[in-house]
């Protein structure tokens, strides 16, 4: 999920070291977050430096068999296990609590892994990083406060998973997933254009390029992008941070929570709407997206314009609202935008965005646009004129090999080459 901020300012190339408070200046929430940025950039730069891409100290992450209990010379077939310990890939700190291996099949942030049939893979590691809301974990609220959030938190998520691959014991496999899981290479351009003057005195002067009356950080995100179909995206106003807990489902309606602490984040008769669970975010899945009919204040019920997917309890559900709508000789794909390279497509209020043509797309890449009534633009680097190229923000996947394995026609697995890297502790070379 995504925070209500005001902006995002970390950038690496800029070099800062900290983030320093002046007496008398107001406080935001973009510098409090990039002085944790500019923190967690430099330990994880470190990391890189002292360990490698990938590595880790002791079996941490080694890939085993499992005994199958009460048969003797057995394992458990169409399963292995993952060892406790550390592991560290790109910088960041993967954790495997406990005292035995845990099951590849039992992973508590992969809940839908590769079904391990027989033939060759390549088990490896991807870790990324991932916004939590006090919607989807009840710990972050503050019950004192009486309800309302306050600050989100980020989550380094590891999954263990497989990758179908030659049966080569010399197979290199930094050089095989590199190659199999290439990043994303979309770019994007952003602005604002000039208007022509309007006779309403709530429109803001039509010498300034962005015409909203609101601060907004906008959200372009893409939401589908394997075929067939077009690539697709959506976005929000408020970097998709209008979010609300669904109890339950019905045919054509959800029950939610509540509605929102204000209108400006609850859903509107006509807007899109996302229906995803944690199964979804955590195997990189768009929810679909359906457009509200109805809402009920007094029941909370938000009937909407096709059937909806059947409500998990042990799955926390969630109504996201986005904002795009069809315009003038533009149509929408199943709710979403359709991707046109090379031209720019308005959002609201003066603001446009521009994919690079021929770009790669992957679910879940997104952009910020800050959007301010101040300049009457949109901050992005580069000329107003001339936007910059800029990569997508997120979602970063990083990938380390941990072992290459094949199985049998009975699921019986053979292991193959360790392709983990190991580190050695300083205590180690003490005498």
């Amino acid at each position: 999920m995504a925070g209500d901020y005001s902006n995002v300012t970390f950038d690496p190339f800029k070099h800062f070291s900290s983030v320093l408070m002046q007496q008398g200046r107001v406080q935001l929430d973009a510098d409090w977050n990039e002085q944790s940025a500019i923190l967690t950039h430099f330990l994880r730069s470190l990391a890189r430096d002292l360990i490698g891409p990938h590595g880790g100290p002791g079996e941490g992450f080694d890939i085993g068999q499992i005994p199958a209990h009460g048969k003797n010379g057995k394992w458990v077939p169409h399963d292995v296990g993952i060892e406790p310990g550390h592991y560290y890939v790109h910088g960041i700190l993967c954790e495997n609590e406990g005292a035995r291996p845990l099951r590849y099949t039992a992973q508590p942030d992969h809940p839908e892994p590769t079904s391990l049939k027989e033939g060759a893979y390549l088990v490896y590691l991807d870790v990324w990083e991932r916004e939590i809301v006090a919607l989807q974990d009840d710990d972050i609220r503050e019950t004192a406060l009486g309800g309302p959030d306050t600050a989100a938190r980020s989550k380094v998520v590891w999954q263990v998973k497989a990758l179908e691959a030659p049966d080569e014991a010399d197979l290199d496999a930094d050089d095989y997933l590199s190659t199999k899981l290439p990043p994303s290479v979309a770019r994007l351009q952003a602005r604002a254009l000039r208007h022509q003057a309007s006779d309403d005195p709530c429109v803001v002067s039509p010498d300034a390029r962005y015409r909203g009356t609101e601060n907004q950080l906008y959200r372009v995100e893409i939401h589908r992008a394997d075929p067939p179909g077009p690539v697709t995206f959506k976005w929000s106003r408020d970097n998709g941070s209008a979010l609300l807990a669904v109890s339950s489902s019905g045919d054509h309606s959800v029950t939610v929570e509540n509605l929102g602490r204000d209108g400006r984040l609850s859903p509107q008769v006509g807007d899109w709407v996302e229906i995803l669970d944690d199964a979804d975010i955590l195997e990189g899945r768009s929810g679909p997206l359906i457009q509200v009919r109805d809402i009920s204040v007094v029941d909370r019920l938000v009937t909407l314009s096709a059937s909806v997917p059947q409500v998990d309890s042990a799955r926390r559900t969630l109504l996201r609202r986005w904002d795009q709508h069809e315009a003038r000789g533009r149509k929408l794909v199943d709710g979403a935008v359709p991707v046109s390279g090379d031209r720019w497509l308005g959002l609201e209020d003066g603001v446009q965005v521009r994919f690079e043509p021929k770009g790669t797309y992957h679910v879940g890449d997104h952009w910020l646009v800050p959007a301010r009534t101040a300049t009457g633009d949109v901050v992005w680097p580069g000329p107003p004129d001339q936007p910059a190229w800029q990569p997508p923000r997120g979602v970063r996947h990083h990938h380390a090999p941990l072992r290459l394995l094949s199985l049998d026609a009975s699921g019986q697995v053979t292991l193959g080459k360790n392709c983990r890297r190991t580190i050695n502790t300083i205590t180690s070379a003490a005498p």
